[in-house]
């Protein structure tokens, strides 16, 4: 799995919640699917598949998120191919 290498960033993740997830994941051109989890947890999808292929989740996103959790669905959108830099950037942790 690919790491954070921006660790003055890092301590940032700690406030992150499934709405700055939601707002992120659209800027950068995912799905932000909230049929999937009744309320409990939403599911980041590639908007190249429908969102019933299973080829589509990239990661899931519970309501309530800790440091741990958040990074490893930044680190889940790395290795689906996204750059650090422009994950933070669309968490407007960096310009």
């Amino acid at each position: 799995m690919s790491s954070i290498e921006r660790v003055d960033l890092r301590s940032a993740l700690n406030n992150i919640t499934q709405k700055d997830w939601k707002e992120a994941v659209k800027r950068l051109g995912l799905v932000f699917d909230v049929s999937s989890g009744r309320g409990s947890h939403c599911v980041i999808r590639d908007s190249n598949y429908p969102i019933t292929d299973i080829r589509s989740l990239v990661s899931t996103v519970p309501k309530k998120l800790y440091k741990k959790m958040n990074i490893i669905i930044f680190e889940q959108l790395m290795v689906f191919g996204l750059g650090e830099d422009d994950i933070w950037k669309a968490l407007k942790l960096m310009k």
